[in-house]
């Protein structure tokens, strides 16, 4: 495997700054090992496409399956070691090319590149160390992290038996996206949008809903994007109500409004956008007063987000400002119960991972990367909708990343009027 000059890539030394950052958490005498993960069996001959472990991915850059990334700390220095498989015509002849041991170096910035046979030998010298500290991302649950987990309870039971999570460690520096992953985040967001303008194409009554899903995935595909970030959502009538809806199969008609929640993904980064469409290109007035509401609890979410709230907090003031909405519009009864109609949580952390991992009881800090999604819900009106953008959190607030796609109902309306010409 070899960088593709064609494909947007993070540079060797965001990589190589994250190994570092991690060494600054481990204590001497410390040996974390991760696995780069194996697809799991879909059915007769056929695996699951390959999706690396993304901590491991943060720390390396290689994108492939079966590899094993070592760190270990002796007396106050930190050294790397990369497994990676033995180079296979036959494998390569159906299922493409792997790294060598040159190439693995380059793309990842390690001098030191090993092949996963000498992996237990390796192991079996480093567990000699008086006083080792073994850590393993217990995150990591595919096959050849148990199987790693089955060779060191074979062969060191003791030190397996005092191991320690790295989970945390990850967490707490992949919550902070630097300036490099940010650059990627915006590439993302930029092809997001240019999906939905393409969905939007085809978008009006009578169409199906699979046929504008694909029109979304077929923008990102001529961007070499060829899969999403996530399973894309296109939701129309009363399958709105089904918040990870994955059956496209219904007619969209004339008075729906559709869902979309979609989002492409560059070097690594995932976006994540929501928009909700009226079928005919204009919103009716009761569509457009629940619009309303949502976009002031978006509002309220941007004014609250800033280092040292909650995503608890963010959520709480939400659901307030949607309560109130609500009860001026004149579409709830003060006796009714907000959580009756207010259904998710607001926000979720954004990176490598669309529900990038993370501390959700955490302060907020700059660098943070968030979704704001509200959503209101009111089935027996048949009536519902999400509206999500992507933020940063600054030092004193946070930016909206994803604020050139339209989000006004005005500007939705024009959009669709402009894309239908």
């Amino acid at each position: 495997m070899t960088a593709d000059p064609n494909r947007p890539r993070l540079p060797v030394s965001f990589f190589a700054a994250n190994r570092e950052n991690l060494f600054s958490c481990l204590g001497d005498a410390s040996l974390a090992i991760l696995t780069s993960g194996r697809a799991p069996h879909r059915t007769a001959d056929e695996d699951y496409p390959h999706w690396t472990n993304r901590s491991f991915l943060y720390l390396t850059g290689l994108d492939q399956a079966d590899a094993v990334l070592a760190l270990h700390t002796t007396k106050g220095e930190g050294h790397v070691v990369l497994f990676i498989p033995e180079t296979d015509p036959m494998y390569e002849r159906w299922r493409g090319h792997r790294a060598t041991l040159e190439e693995a170096g380059q793309l990842t910035g390690i001098a030191d590149v090993r092949l996963l046979s000498g992996l237990p030998e390796w192991l079996d010298s480093q567990v000699q160390r008086p006083g080792l500290i073994l850590w393993l991302d217990e995150s990591a649950r595919d096959g050849q992290a148990a199987e790693l987990r089955n060779q060191l309870a074979e062969r060191h039971s003791d030190l397996l038996a005092r191991a320690q999570n790295l989970e945390p460690f990850l967490i707490q520096l992949r919550m902070i996206k630097r300036e490099d992953e940010l650059a990627m985040l915006d590439q993302a967001i930029g092809l997001t949008d240019r999906g939905i303008r393409a969905m939007l194409r085809r978008l009006r009554p009578g169409q199906m809903e699979y046929e504008v899903w694909a029109d979304f995935d077929h923008a990102l595909a001529e961007a070499g994007c060829l899969n999403p970030a996530f399973a894309s959502i296109v939701a129309s009538g009363k399958n709105i109500f089904c918040l990870h809806y994955m059956q496209p199969f219904d007619r969209i008609r004339d008075g729906d409004l559709v869902q979309v929640d979609v989002g492409a993904w560059v070097g690594g980064l995932c976006a994540d956008i929501s928009r909700v469409f009226p079928a005919s290109g204009r919103f009716t007035a009761g569509q457009a007063a629940l619009y309303e509401v949502v976009r002031q609890c978006q509002e309220t979410a941007f004014a609250t987000i800033a280092p040292g709230t909650t995503l608890a907090a963010v959520n709480e003031a939400c659901r307030q400002t949607a309560r109130q909405g609500l009860l001026d519009a004149g579409l709830m009864q003060p006796d009714e119960a907000i959580t009756d109609y207010f259904w998710h949580n607001v926000s979720h952390h954004l990176g490598l991972d669309v529900h990038d991992i993370a501390n959700r009881e955490a302060l907020l800090q700059p660098g943070m990367v968030l979704t704001v999604e509200p959503g209101i819900y009111m089935p027996t009106r048949n009536l519902g909708m999400r509206i999500e953008d992507d933020v940063v959190v600054t030092e004193n607030g946070c930016r909206v990343l994803s604020r050139r796609i339209p989000r006004e109902a005005a500007e939705i309306e024009a959009l669709m009027a402009q894309a239908r010409r």
